[in-house]
């Protein structure tokens, strides 16, 4: 019979004292600090690795107020630069987008997802077509983000598009527009459409775009894949007439 593996790290976000533990029981134990507490958020790990990218879900707000002693270690996360960073420009009065958009298959049903912060609050956009392609929701994202803000805005804008952070930083996008959308052989540039509105709602802010790396624990890009991933899985999507009726005139013109 094999020996069980035993956790040997736990992580105490609320309890009579937060912190890392390496014991259960004992004196100055884990158990100790959620017996008797009400509402006491904790788990155990294997690895201290495993806890503390546990600790990353949390937001910076909720470990100040119930855990400050857990701070230093989100230092030690993959991605602790990013959040040192998004820090600095919150206090600069920056306003920070997040976007993130796919298409499974692509092209195929399609979500799109934004989440977007300030000093004092956190907003969350979504939606999604029953056709579409990756980087039309990638775009896409980008448009409801910076459409959704009321008045001239200071804007870091992160997308894990390169397509579209690069169109943007190097201004192919600016320079598809001055040739009137035309591609080098005379026919319409691809995503044309999104592209006119992407400029129109950029042009109104102050907007820096940012290319992040997907998928490597940054939360608030995760967030945004996931809701455009339940959007994409929703039933009775609507139809992105950008995409599908050029191509259904394309189709009957063959």
């Amino acid at each position: 019979m094999s020996k069980k593996k035993k956790k040997k790290y736990y992580l105490i976000i609320k309890g009579h004292k937060s912190g890392l533990y390496t014991t259960w029981f004992g004196t100055n134990g884990a158990a100790e600090q959620v017996q008797g507490y009400a509402d006491a958020v904790y788990k155990g790990f294997y690895t201290k690795e495993e806890s503390i990218k546990w600790l990353g879900k949390f937001k910076t707000e909720t470990l100040r107020k119930y855990a400050p002693n857990l701070l230093d270690l989100v230092k030690e996360l993959p991605n602790s630069k990013s959040i040192v960073d998004n820090k600095n420009l919150l206090e600069k009065g920056k306003l920070l987008v997040y976007t993130d958009g796919g298409a499974t298959p692509n092209p195929g049903p399609g979500g799109y997802g934004v989440v977007i912060r300030n000093k004092e609050k956190r907003k969350e956009l979504s939606g999604g077509f029953r056709l579409t392609t990756n980087n039309r929701m990638e775009i896409l994202a980008c448009i409801k983000g910076l459409e959704s803000l009321t008045e001239k805005s200071n804007v870091v804008l992160f997308s894990d598009s390169q397509y579209v952070v690069n169109a943007i930083e190097k201004g192919w996008a600016k320079n598809w527009r001055a040739k009137n959308w035309k591609a080098p052989k005379g026919e319409l540039r691809r995503n044309h459409d999104l592209w006119k509105k992407l400029l129109s709602a950029y042009e109104k802010h102050d907007v820096e775009f940012r290319w992040v790396k997907g998928h490597a624990g940054n939360m608030d890009n995760e967030r945004c894949d996931q809701l455009a991933s339940q959007m994409a899985k929703r039933k009775k999507l609507p139809i992105d007439e950008g995409y599908e009726i050029p191509r259904q005139t394309t189709q009957m013109l063959l």
